[in-house]
């Protein structure tokens, strides 16, 4: 992890020029989200000068803002659909996203925050800021929300196949941020699987659970009915089941709206139970495992969306939540 400045105020960089609706939103969701943080950050804005300074005017002139909270870093280097994924760090090191990964390894930043392509964000990640000790394949997890409170689900995207001894990884990575991000002990882990007996799965899953048996903190398999139980703190799997889990989530929420549309006194008192469910209430899911904070928010990020990835990054930083030294039992 690069270490932080020795002063008290937090620094984020976040890529202006990511999501489906530009600058503007990305920008105001900023703002919003400095003035609810009960910690003071600094943002360096990164993405197109003259966007940017458009829209701080227009919110300078309302009043809302205290402009020098908000720098401005110029990135003239436009990704297109021509650039290879893997390689976009080397060839565009001046564009929004890269610069964002890039500021952290020069110590200007302590966290960076983008809702562009995932892969390009972990590939720039992976490839600038290294992975962390030990760490042989960095992940992306996620919260999902139960009656106990949130289980960290990892990993969700980043690595579709997967061996056991990256899900054994992805346990203590998932162990670590869950006990730095919500103050918890006594960890909770089980690997997703489709049935609790010991045969049951693929085999990489049940090689995992060999090796995990008898760690403190393991509780063996579980199944998807029983996430949303709260049975587990962390939930280990490969990134093709945990996205779509995830993705399957986002749409029950919305599945939810839908029917309950006629009805928003019920539709109130489920999604005040549920919010978590809403891509626009978490705002982003943190990249563990590489050597600093690095949040992936949702492609269709409105400000909202932004506001709350934000406040999620400024927690993560004040907690170390994404340290790389990942203290677990295990």
């Amino acid at each position: 992890m690069y270490p932080r400045n020795n002063a008290s105020v937090i620094r984020l960089a976040v890529d202006v020029q990511s999501g489906d609706f530009g600058p503007d939103a990305v920008v105001r969701g900023v703002v919003e989200a400095r003035a609810a943080s009960s910690e003071p950050f600094v943002a360096r804005l990164c993405g197109d000068e003259a966007q940017i300074g458009l829209v701080l005017d227009e919110i300078e002139r309302s009043g809302g803002i205290n402009r020098p909270e908000f720098l401005i870093e110029h990135c003239p280097d436009v990704i297109t659909d021509d650039d290879r994924r893997t390689t976009v760090w080397k060839h565009k090191k001046s564009s929004s996203v890269v610069r964002c990964v890039s500021l952290q390894k020069e110590g200007e930043a302590d966290a960076s925050v983008s809702a562009g392509d995932t892969g390009i964000l972990i590939g720039s990640a992976l490839f600038i800021l290294g992975r962390s000790e030990g760490v042989s394949r960095p992940v992306l997890a996620a919260f999902i929300p139960t009656p106990k409170g949130p289980v960290l689900v990892l990993d969700v995207g980043a690595n579709i196949n997967c061996r056991a001894e990256h899900l054994v990884g992805f346990a203590k990575l998932g162990s670590s941020y869950v006990s730095r991000m919500l103050g918890r002990r006594n960890i909770r882990i089980a690997l997703l699987n489709v049935g609790t007996e010991p045969s049951k799965g693929p085999e990489a899953v049940r090689d995992a659970a060999a090796v995990l048996q008898g760690e403190a903190g393991y509780t063996g398999f579980i199944e998807g009915h029983r996430i949303f139980a709260g049975d587990a703190d962390v939930v280990v799997c490969d990134g093709f089941t945990g996205n779509v889990l995830l993705k399957a989530c986002e749409s029950f929420y919305a599945l939810t709206y839908e029917y309950l549309a006629g009805s928003r006194g019920a539709f109130e008192a489920l999604t005040e139970k549920i919010h978590a469910l809403n891509p626009e209430n978490y705002g982003a899911v943190p990249f563990l495992g590489v050597n600093g904070t690095v949040l992936k928010a949702h492609g269709g990020s409105t400000v909202r969306s932004i506001k709350n990835a934000v406040l999620t990054a400024v927690k993560a930083v004040s907690s170390n939540a994404a340290g790389n030294d990942n203290n677990v039992d295990f």
